[in-house]
């Protein structure tokens, strides 16, 4: 059915840029044509789904395969409209999206080691810190001079560019579900009471690192989520560990201290820093930025789809800058209409659904592992369509599964991979956490 709607929503939107570059008056179709020519990477990238099928039933047999059709229909219908937004970008997206299947299989194909990185949580810290310092050096244009262009966290690599924070996030997962079970056992019990203690404090510690260095707030609250919420989430189930849980009243009590004196925070550094103060002018006000910003020609293509959308192919995308990355929301609503991006925000529920289904059916820390990946990937979801709608300052990160970039696109593909093999091996019937296995040969 994924595959059908994907082969679907290509041939229309490449008839109608053929269509509209006729309308355009110059009676060319050189981008419908180059459209056309990308129909060899979107069969790649369906052969790449169905292999993934055939991993999930050798590796992850009693899976939850609905996540993974949620995961490759957005991935094809992203595919579709990064290339008919630029087609020169049809071979990229497609070796990302390629990547992240990759992923998801490596990731079944690993899945017995998982158990074995959660008991280590030094290595995932390490990773996480290192991914978040490689990607503090932002880069865009200077916000004393007038002009706007949100923070972005590219590490350039010679010719090759990625963006650390898509799995920087992963290792903050990994990490704060591996310190949520084996609290550091190296301090004595006056200084780590509980196994809460280190763990909320590495937390708070790195949003707030992370809000001052990357001067982006939507990538620091959900750096902020991944870490807090197995610390909340814990203490339902027996875990192996010496030092006691706390109740989650007081948990609770403590990250709402945190939340409030981290919007106090944002306040007052709004007031010094001039990258974070310069996000939250443009996002009350984006019409004072210079060249016409992308949040307004984004909310304009929103408003001349209407309810129903311009039609596949028939937009003006070229008008909106980033338009393959941060405002591809932007761009399907423009073509689809509000109904087909009510479409994208229903998948993506659907999505966190599932995932919070199989995190209910799970135990111990893949319970922790999964509830957690499966709200950082809602999170971001939710922070990038309110930023292209201006409900929230615009994220630096991107539409999760749907935007261009191969980092994050294989980030979120390992997500998926970790729900597909905690979903396999979860039974109600036992209330201790199993080990992660690969299928019956």
């Amino acid at each position: 059915m994924a595959g059908v709607v994907i082969c679907t929503t290509f041939a229309v939107a490449a008839l109608g840029v053929e269509q509209n570059s006729v309308w355009g008056g110059a009676g060319r179709t050189d981008g419908a044509e180059s459209l056309w020519i990308a129909a060899g990477w979107l069969t790649a990238v369906l052969v790449g789904g169905t292999a993934v099928h055939v991993a999930i039933r050798r590796w992850a047999p009693s899976s939850n395969e609905i996540i993974f059709g949620l995961t490759e229909l957005l991935m094809g219908i992203g595919w579709v409209f990064v290339a008919r937004v630029d087609a020169s970008l049809a071979s990229e997206q497609a070796v990302a999206v390629l990547l992240g299947f990759a992923a998801i299989a490596a990731t079944l194909v690993a899945a017995p080691r998982l158990d074995w990185l959660l008991k280590r949580p030094g290595v995932c810290g390490f990773i996480a810190v290192a991914l978040l310092a490689a990607g503090s050096f932002s880069g865009g244009t200077d916000p004393s001079a007038g002009a706007y262009e949100p923070p972005r966290q590219w590490l350039n690599l010679g010719s090759l560019s990625v963006q650390p924070y898509g799995l920087a996030k992963l290792a903050v997962i990994l990490a704060a579900c591996a310190l949520t079970v084996c609290a550091p056992r190296w301090l004595p019990v006056r200084v780590v009471p509980h196994r809460h203690t280190a763990g909320a404090i590495v937390a708070a510690v790195g949003a707030w690192t992370l809000l001052i260095a990357g001067g982006d707030i939507a990538s620091s609250v959900v750096i902020f989520v991944a870490a807090w919420l197995p610390l909340w989430l814990d203490g339902d189930d027996h875990l192996e560990t010496e030092l006691p849980t706390v109740a989650r009243t007081a948990r609770t009590r403590a990250l709402g201290g945190i939340a409030a004196s981290y919007g106090i925070g944002v306040v007052v550094l709004a007031s010094v820093y001039d990258w974070l103060s310069a996000q939250l002018r443009h996002w009350q006000d984006p019409w004072t930025a210079t060249g016409g910003a992308a949040t307004v020609e984004s909310a304009f293509a929103i408003s001349a789809g209407g309810l129903s959308g311009v039609g596949p192919g028939l937009g003006a995308p070229d008008r909106i800058a980033g338009a393959h990355s941060d405002f591809v929301f932007a761009v399907i609503t423009e073509e689809l209409g509000i109904l087909g991006g009510a479409a994208i925000l229903a998948a993506l529920m659907l999505f966190v659904g599932v995932g919070a289904g199989i995190a209910q059916r799970a135990y111990g820390t893949h319970r922790l592992l999964a509830a957690t990946a499966t709200v950082v990937v809602g999170l971001q979801a939710f922070l990038t369509i309110a930023g292209v709608l201006r409900l929230l300052p615009h994220t630096v990160g991107a539409l999760p599964f749907v935007a261009h970039g191969p980092a994050a696109m294989v980030g979120n593909c390992i997500a998926v991979g970790m729900l597909l093999a905690i979903s396999s091996v979860s039974d109600v019937s036992r209330g201790e956490p199993q080990q992660l296995a690969q299928g019956d040969s």
